[in-house]
């Protein structure tokens, strides 16, 4: 009897460990993928979209309900946002949904005249990193008509992950939110424009 159950605690242990192993393969896939597919969007969108001159460039953004976008491989994009500090310059999708967060980070609401909140995955080549922003790190958006829009980060917090009413809180020009490890709460950067 001892051995039977041996046996299928046995099995049962060498199940859990290749699943396991197998969702560990799929992950590392999954975050090769979508740095892949992150990158070669983005240097498309930078050769598509060409900076104004800053002689040329609007001082505030125009009042619109939605933001233009451009065309690439099937999908549309508004701009290209940059993360200095954590090296990180990224193609944005016109919409929010889970297929498309594995593409690249997503416009979730808003525009640039009102404020807009950004969302990506969790992704080392997405928005892993959010948490180690600070007040004071700067983030710049380039619209697809080439307007370079700087921002300072204001501050970081954590929002329950079902909270979308905290989300929307606030009167920031910009949001960035992605999922923490589990998925339980969201890492929520708050940004103000900087008016030249």
């Amino acid at each position: 009897m001892k051995s039977k159950r041996s046996i299928f605690l046995l099995v049962m242990g060498a199940l859990c460990l290749l699943s396991a192993l197998g969702l560990t393969g799929y992950n590392l896939w999954d975050e090769r993928r979508a740095s892949q597919s992150v990158a070669e969007s983005a240097e498309q969108l930078s050769s598509v979209i060409q900076p104004k001159a800053e002689t040329d460039q609007l001082l505030l953004p125009q009042e619109q309900t939605v933001m233009p976008t451009v065309p690439l491989d099937g999908r549309s994009y508004i701009g290209v946002l940059e993360i200095p500090s954590l090296g990180l310059s990224l193609p944005i999708l016109d919409q929010c949904t889970d297929s498309l967060l594995k593409v690249a980070p997503c416009l979730y609401e808003g525009n640039l005249y009102d404020g807009f909140i950004i969302a990506g995955h969790n992704y080392v080549s997405h928005f892993k990193k959010l948490s180690q922003l600070v007040a004071g790190d700067t983030v710049r958006f380039t619209d697809v008509e080439g307007n370079v829009w700087n921002y300072t980060v204001v501050t970081t917090e954590i929002i329950g992950g079902y909270d979308v009413e905290a989300m929307k809180e606030g009167d920031w020009d910009l949001t960035l939110f992605t999922c923490t490890y589990g998925g339980q709460d969201r890492v929520t950067v708050r940004c103000m424009m900087e008016i030249l």
